[in-house]
């Protein structure tokens, strides 16, 4: 008897068991997104958003993840392109995220922004600088963890300014909205503060060669030429300026910060001066970030230090809540501790702490300027 009693309790336990799994839900993986190029032009940015993103996670796994729920990540290319990001962002909730990290492009960010609004999804932007991402207020969990274009415009003038006093500037750029609007806002901040604008001319990207526009450069007899371009011709203008003999110092935007300009242009390169968000490398909190990328014999760039601290940043948020209105809340009000140190958004959902530094290409590389 005692032997078939035992087993009967056995299957009933068991029993009991399958019954009370059946009826209790799963525990399931909490899913944050990462968008990005990751093929192209940009698709070192892509890369590097991946890297930061996967590295942070990794990091919060090991550390129990989410309030006991392991975290696990959903990649995705958004091509920069408006079409496509919109179709990811899409992509990425219909996959159950509960957060998004990158888009680096705005022209893809814009879109996947107001799919995100719509999906009631976190969404933390590394590196789309066009105000519009938060001017147009397209959501509460829309935020931007990478400085703002416009504050590029006044950190060319102010440079001019302590650089270029009283000398000749050229400004130039492609026509396009972030490099027309980049040049017109600096040079008329340059003006406002008493420099002197030789020209501000537009030329037409994608060009082999820009041999009308480094005549007029020539012309104009300049000590400095800004340009707001990408980094293709970026190069070719850098390369031709040299060629012709001309030794105006090149200040740019961000593109020229990509190792595609440095390929392109090669020699043509060196001294060139272009800003870029200041990422603080040297903070105590940095200090196991560089280990993983040594360890993965990865440079620690900006673009993987915003990518991590967005990725605490939005971890730290989905922990306190899983409601978008509270995760924002969290975020506008408290601020979070990262490896960049303490990040806090305003009530645009733009970086607080985020300022333009200099940096000037030497050799193969290139370093902040002193």
């Amino acid at each position: 008897m005692v032997g078939i009693w035992s087993g009967i309790c056995r299957a009933c336990l068991l029993g009991a068991a399958l019954v009370a799994g059946a009826l209790s839900p799963a525990r399931a993986d909490v899913v944050i997104g990462l968008a990005g190029p990751m093929g192209g032009s940009f698709a070192d940015v892509g890369r590097d958003i991946k890297a930061g993103v996967e590295i942070a996670v990794a990091a919060a796994n090991a550390r129990g993840g989410i309030n006991g729920e392991k975290i696990r990540t959903v990649s995705v290319d958004d091509k920069c392109e408006a079409e496509t990001g919109g179709a990811v962002a899409n992509q990425l909730i219909g996959k159950g995220a509960k957060a998004v990290i990158g888009h680096a492009c705005t022209a893809a960010a814009l879109p996947a922004a107001r799919a995100y609004a719509d999906g009631g999804v976190l969404f933390l932007s590394t590196a789309a600088t066009n105000p519009r991402l938060t001017d147009e207020k397209i959501g509460a969990g829309v935020f931007r963890l990478a400085i703002r274009s416009d504050r590029e415009g006044q950190a060319i003038a102010d440079y001019l300014g302590k650089q270029f006093k009283g000398k000749r500037v050229a400004f130039v750029h492609d026509g396009s909205v972030y490099g027309q609007g980049l040049v017109e806002q600096a040079a008329k901040l340059f003006a406002d503060g008493g420099g002197a604008v030789a020209m501000t001319e537009s030329f037409t990207p994608g060009e082999k060669s820009q041999n009308n526009l480094i005549g007029k450069i020539q012309d104009a007899a300049v000590s400095a030429v800004v340009v707001g371009a990408l980094q293709a011709d970026a190069a070719v203008i850098a390369s031709e300026m040299r060629g012709r003999g001309l030794t105006a110092a090149l200040i740019g935007n961000e593109a020229l910060a990509l190792a595609e300009f440095k390929a392109s242009a090669g020699d043509a390169a060196e001294g060139t001066v272009f800003f870029l968000p200041f990422v603080d490398k040297s903070r105590p909190e940095a200090v196991n970030l560089i280990l993983s990328l040594e360890e993965r014999q990865l440079m620690p760039t900006d673009t993987i230090f915003t990518a991590y601290a967005a990725t605490e940043a939005v971890i730290a948020a989905l922990a306190k809540t899983d409601d978008l209105a509270g995760e924002a809340a969290f975020l506008r009000k408290s601020g979070v501790g990262t490896v960049l140190g303490k990040v806090t958004f305003d009530d645009k959902g733009d970086w607080r702490e985020a300022t333009y530094a200099p940096q000037v290409w030497r050799g193969d590389s290139f370093a902040p300027l002193p």
